[in-house]
């Protein structure tokens, strides 16, 4: 039996829910950990564990209460002493050796400074049979802060806030980021010497680079970001990336002296072990599983989306207007937005009203647009779901969707069409799912 239109929300419910089920951190975390008797097992990794071993706890980013959760279950008495930062708004209940510490997203606040200063001070006396076990999930790299010398708080969420509103694509903040930080680019690793690091990472960087990352805190990264080979730059430095997208000026004083000064030798470590737990791809793989059961033909687009949301919206809508039916495509990544208006939304909520222009006046396609975190830039909507009709049922209202799109400001005339996603936050972040149904 062919899906129809009329159930598309119901179905795009369905095909949400198997995606976020494959994003679950817990899950992920009872994969890819246990410990048997003097060995503990890491994803296929065994690491054998001395009798005078301790292990430290270290949780960073949007699904570290779920990870710790299951990993404290699975070290049991071996779990000495953790340091896990939470979203403002969560209620921590974790075992009492554990310190849940508020931390701040995207901006660090105060909570993101204390938990930096927590961890560093738990890691003071590690001895070479101890083990420190890091999870790392999407949001971490605000929510675990410990700034280089000469930069305060106020700096950091200056630069962060310019960034933000930049363009700029997550790797390219992250360079800044690492800089600027004694805890990013492998900091968090030298910080946990002489002990090994074993880290388990929930992905929400396109291409799952491990240093990309929450700013790879156990990926050991020279602060100096300038390489040449054959006279050619690979890749830019923080004061280029500031530069490029015409902000240098802008940074704050204390800013720009950190990234001027002379680089210095790094403390030695260890090699850790990072474990890659959790992927946009099994986000993607379960969506266009449940969409197949559903009676779709399931088509991957790309899994590595990036690009300007309105742009990609724009595509995509056109595309799944090409698309014969009965079709589902599907796209995972993470687009930006360049903020020129003073309105409100987010990357999802704006690739949505974009691609709702693209297929408008089509009876039989819809697409929903999310950040698997549930949040959708600085709003309450994980992102948007629109068909054909929404910008003319827009229009009737006397809203301008084209206008709504050119001041970066999609939440109210969404919320106003009753198109907005609003699902609470998920406790994972896994990038975002694009999802577009073509019904006959």
């Amino acid at each position: 039996m062919r899906p129809q239109f009329r159930d598309h929300i119901n179905h795009l419910a369905e095909i949400r829910e198997s995606a976020l089920t494959a994003a679950d951190p817990k899950l992920a975390v009872a994969r890819n950990l246990s410990l048997r008797r003097s060995t503990l097992i890491a994803g296929s990794h065994e690491i054998q564990i001395h009798p005078t071993t301790r292990i430290f706890l270290v949780a960073l980013g949007k699904a570290s209460h779920a990870m710790s959760l299951v990993a404290a279950e699975i070290l049991g008495d071996r779990l000495v002493k953790g340091v896990v930062t939470v979203p403002p708004d969560l209620r921590a209940s974790l075992p009492s050796k554990i310190s849940p510490i508020h931390a701040g997203h995207p901006l660090p606040d105060k909570g993101s400074l204390a938990a930096g200063s927590a961890v560093q001070s738990m890691l003071e006396d590690t001895k070479p049979n101890d083990l420190a076990l890091v999870l790392i999930s999407g949001g971490g790299s605000a929510m675990l802060e410990l700034p280089v010398p000469g930069v305060n708080l106020e700096d950091l969420q200056a630069i962060n806030m310019l960034l933000l509103h930049s363009g700029a694509p997550i790797e390219s903040v992250n360079t800044v980021r690492r800089a600027l930080s004694q805890i990013k680019g492998g900091g968090l690793a030298r910080m946990a010497a002489p002990a090994r690091v074993v880290s388990l990472i929930m992905s929400d960087v396109v291409g799952d680079r491990l240093i990309a990352i929450a700013s790879g805190p156990t990926i050991l990264w020279r602060r100096s970001s300038k390489r040449y080979k054959n006279g050619t730059k690979r890749t830019l430095s923080a004061p280029d990336i500031l530069n490029f997208y015409q902000i240098w000026d802008q940074a704050p004083e204390g800013v720009r002296a950190a990234l001027n000064r002379p680089s210095v030798s790094l403390p030695s470590a260890r090699r850790p072990l990072n474990i890659l737990v959790g992927t946009n791809r099994l986000v993607i793989e379960a969506a266009a599983n449940r969409a197949a059961s559903l009676g779709f033909k399931p088509k991957l687009i790309n899994t590595r989306l990036q690009g300007e949301a309105r742009f990609e919206g724009q595509r995509f809508g056109k595309l799944l207007s090409h698309t014969k039916a009965p079709a589902c495509l599907l796209m995972g990544g993470e687009t930006t937005v360049t903020v020129q208006g003073d309105g409100k939304g987010g990357r999802n909520q704006e690739f949505a009203l974009a691609a709702a222009l693209a297929i408008e006046g089509f009876s039989n396609l819809a697409v929903m647009a999310m950040a698997t975190d549930g949040i959708d830039g600085p709003t309450d909507a994980a992102g948007a779901i629109i068909n054909g009709q929404t910008a003319s049922t827009a229009r009737a209202m006397d809203l301008d969707p084209e206008d709504a799109l050119e001041r970066n400001d999609a939440y109210p005339l969404l919320k106003a069409v009753r198109s907005l996603l609003v699902i609470g936050p998920t406790g994972t972040n896994l990038n975002d799912l694009i999802v577009g149904c073509s019904y006959a």
